[in-house]
């Protein structure tokens, strides 16, 4: 098994990313003098459960810092609106040491749901619904009826309805730029007796090619998983993009 300490990786580093994940407002990483992880904080708001969020940050910190964490040494407190910043009494420690950047008024594009539909001539046809900022948008993708390519189906019925969504709001008024997203692929590893999904996606601004990722434990449903996953890695990009 490798190492938790620090590497080609840095405590702030680790954070951030932490902070990055969906529902997380902040988060505390506590190693000892030889810089293995003891402890990992994180404070979210109720958009995502303390047991998912756990998997999010091993899913995370395994699949883009190359850190295998135990679940055990990861602590989650919800709170149900952003925790200001407080600082703590001499001689202890505070769980928030550093507030990660508020929620945008808004919100984010938040997953409402999905079906497979599996047609006659061996094609399956992938419906993924998100909302933002109370509308909901759709978007379809059709594929061979077979696990790898319904999987990379759900990860462009996903990225069509970002699309959508980014339409429906220029549409609205709000001089949105039209977003361009294409999927790079999509993969499912096993480590430490649980799967993940990791999704690759190519944002297109200008002339310039961004290259996003997320990841995703995979619960019950692989579909929703990649869902997860693609959402992770394009939301903030997007959502910035809209501003």
């Amino acid at each position: 098994m490798k190492s938790q300490q620090m590497g080609e990786w840095n405590v702030r580093e680790a954070e951030k990313l932490i902070e990055s994940l969906t529902g997380v407002l902040s988060s505390r990483i506590v190693t000892d003098r030889s810089g293995d992880i003891q402890e990992v904080h994180v404070l979210t708001n109720e958009e995502v459960s303390p047991k998912q969020t756990v998997r999010n940050v091993e899913s995370a910190l395994l699949a883009r810092l190359d850190i295998p964490l135990d679940h055990r040494k990861i602590s989650v407190a919800q709170t149900d609106r952003p925790a200001p910043a407080a600082q703590a009494p001499e001689g202890t420690m505070s769980l928030v040491v550093e507030r990660a950047a508020p929620p945008r008024p808004d919100g984010r594009i938040l997953y409402v749901s999905h079906r497979t539909e599996t047609q006659s001539s061996n094609r399956a046809v992938v419906t993924v619904t998100v909302e933002f900022k109370g509308d909901t948008y759709q978007g379809e993708a059709v594929a061979a009826d077979l696990l790898r390519a319904r999987l990379e189906a759900a990860a462009n019925a996903t990225l069509r309805a970002i699309e959508a969504t980014a339409t429906g709001v220029q549409q609205n008024g709000d001089q949105a730029p039209m977003v361009a997203l294409a999927l790079d692929g999509v993969r499912v590893i096993e480590a430490f007796d649980r799967k993940y999904v990791l999704t690759a996606v190519h944002a297109l601004a200008g002339r310039d090619i961004i290259a996003l990722s997320g990841s995703s434990v995979v619960d019950d449903r692989i579909e929703a998983s990649v869902i997860m996953a693609t959402l992770q890695a394009t939301d903030r990009w997007v959502r910035g993009r809209m501003d």
